[in-house]
């Protein structure tokens, strides 16, 4: 299978997060309330599962708009290279969206061949598995010894009261960009701003640097240009320019970050 580019990578077919606990919950009950919540039809059911230490494990399994979620209470705290808040339990989380393939789902700007063959369409199923993981952590951060959403390619904890709130742009048709895409933006002297969580939908990442408007600007500019590629067929290529505004096109270009020497798609603003 190849790209929709030679530069963009494949959205990948499994999303992960992790509920961060000051106690142990009841899990059961925490999912029952997703699917109240967000109007989800699931039947979940316990499976038995030996990790690669040969402990048992045990993993609440459902599934709703083809997104299978497989959920594992961890009666200790998650290690990390970094710090995480203080808690002692936690449950991790999977949700893996394979193909639709032999269904009659079909995606806006998706032709049958696409369908079977095109990576657009895994673009599509990751936006699928990012919407049933935003509205399960917003049932999970309702629980009353929530401490946060750790999100490993964001590089950040989501406390539970940004969860629960921006969760709710799903009901008004909007994503929920910040639970979505770390936006991270500094001003030394001129602006930088750097995007963590697109490849999970299929694009490089987006970098602002040396730029010369402010840091709301440049935040604004990331979170909004992410949204759109996000929730469109399009992507961003080298060469290309961008218009926020017809008398202000912005340079599209790749290059490498210095923060973490990944490939990105710098825009000049």
């Amino acid at each position: 299978m190849q790209s929709l580019s030679s530069i963009h990578p494949d959205a990948p077919r499994m999303l992960t997060a992790s509920a961060l606990m000051s106690a142990p919950i009841d899990l059961e009950a925490a999912v029952q309330r997703f699917a109240l919540l967000w109007s989800e039809k699931i039947e979940p059911s316990w499976e038995s599962a030996t990790g690669s230490d040969g402990v048992e494990q045990r993993i609440l399994h459902c599934e709703t708009r083809g997104v299978h979620i497989l959920l594992t209470p961890v009666n200790m705290p998650l290690v990390v290279a970094g710090t995480l808040p203080e808690h002692c339990f936690y449950v991790a989380a999977t949700f893996y969206a394979p193909p639709t393939v032999g269904t009659q789902t079909r995606y806006e700007g998706e032709s049958a061949h696409d369908t079977e063959l095109g990576p657009l369409h895994f673009r599509h199923r990751m936006v699928d598995a990012h919407v049933v993981m935003t509205e399960l952590m917003d049932a999970m951060m309702r629980e009353p010894a929530a401490v946060g959403v750790y999100r490993e390619e964001l590089g950040v904890v989501l406390p539970p009261t940004m969860v629960t709130n921006f969760a709710n742009l799903l009901t008004q048709g909007q994503p929920p960009i910040p639970l979505w895409v770390n936006c991270r933006v500094q001003r030394p002297d001129l602006s930088f701003g750097r995007t963590f969580g697109l490849p999970c939908f299929g694009h490089l990442d987006l970098q602002v640097r040396e730029s010369t408007h402010g840091e709301d600007d440049v935040y604004d500019l990331l979170s909004n240009i992410a949204s759109y590629i996000i929730t469109s067929d399009t992507h961003l290529l080298p060469g290309q320019t961008f218009g926020m505004s017809a008398d202000q096109p912005i340079g599209i270009s790749q290059e490498i970050s210095h923060v973490d020497g990944a490939s990105v798609i710098r825009l000049d603003f």
